[in-house]
């Protein structure tokens, strides 16, 4: 799949954060905006008549250049995702492969964000050292549990993928939200970042694996930690059903081990923004 979103900002197509909108039309002197643009579908139309189609259409009409260097170019913003968790004894990356440097012009971010619509507060967002690039991206920086910065997070609104990782960074070697943990009694354990910040800040212990499928390294990391309980709290759909299976025959000798009947209105977590709802699902557990 391509990411239209870096392509269009590319070419300087000014881009709200969101899959479909309206935008004053390149191709004509337009007062309002009447061209629509689909970057789900990877499709444009102007409602004044300079056309439609795919949006690789949209781009040569706007570069004039041919369908061959289209195609090249494309190939760039191709989206190829990889859960190394799966393959860590494949990939045997060292720590001086990882590029640890911040991944663009960083800024502090403003009050008009998008992540304040999630429903996260200012004094999280500061306590994880959270900052935005030029694109409004939201960016994490990932530390161990000596506070060493081992790689960043770059969260996108609306492009695909919405996580991007820095160069050489190794998901399944990490917990992300360790550094934030001491004196733990009971674990959750989640996939995406952004869920184990959000019970953070509701006052949950939570590591994040980054994927759905736990690593060896990670459950000695979490042995670090020494919960008395560890609860599963994956996404809720089949990934996630599948991870958390493996994680309780790996874990099992090792932990009591618990889970969260996730409701089916919810994908993740982070989905529930009514607190008194968050709090329920969070202390109903069932042991595996």
């Amino acid at each position: 799949m391509v990411d239209w979103h870096g392509v269009l900002a590319k070419y300087g197509v000014d881009l709200p954060y969101e899959d479909e909108f309206m935008m004053n039309c390149p191709f004509h002197v337009d007062s309002r905006a009447s061209c629509a643009i689909n970057l789900d579908k990877g499709v444009w139309i102007c409602f004044a008549g300079c056309g439609q189609g795919s949006l690789k259409v949209f781009i040569k009409k706007m570069t004039n250049k041919s369908w061959d260097e289209i195609n090249s170019e494309l190939k760039t913003f191709q989206d190829y995702t990889l859960d190394i968790g799966s393959f860590e004894d494949v990939l045997d990356l060292k720590q001086e492969d990882v590029d640890v440097t911040p991944p663009d012009i960083l800024h502090n971010i403003p009050k008009n964000h998008w992540i304040y619509d999630r429903g996260f507060s200012l004094d999280v967002i500061n306590a994880w050292d959270c900052k935005i690039n030029n694109y409004k991206d939201f960016i994490i920086p990932v530390k161990d549990i000596e506070e060493v910065t081992i790689g960043w997070i770059t969260r996108r609104k609306a492009a695909i993928p919405k996580y991007l990782y820095s160069k050489g960074f190794k998901k399944s070697q990490c917990l992300f939200g360790i550094n934030h943990l001491k004196d733990v009694d009971t674990l959750y354990v989640v996939e995406g970042s952004l869920d184990c910040m959000w019970l953070q800040q509701h006052g949950y212990a939570a590591v994040s694996i980054l994927g759905a499928i736990i690593s060896k390294a990670q459950i000695d990391l979490i042995s670090k930690i020494n919960p008395t309980e560890v609860v599963l709290s994956l996404d809720n759909d089949e990934a996630g059903r599948k991870g958390m299976d493996k994680a309780t025959v790996d874990m099992e000798n090792r932990f009591l081990i618990t889970y969260l009947e996730m409701p089916k209105t919810y994908k993740d977590v982070q989905e529930i923004r009514d607190i008194n709802v968050l709090h329920k699902v969070m202390n109903t557990k069932t042991i595996f």
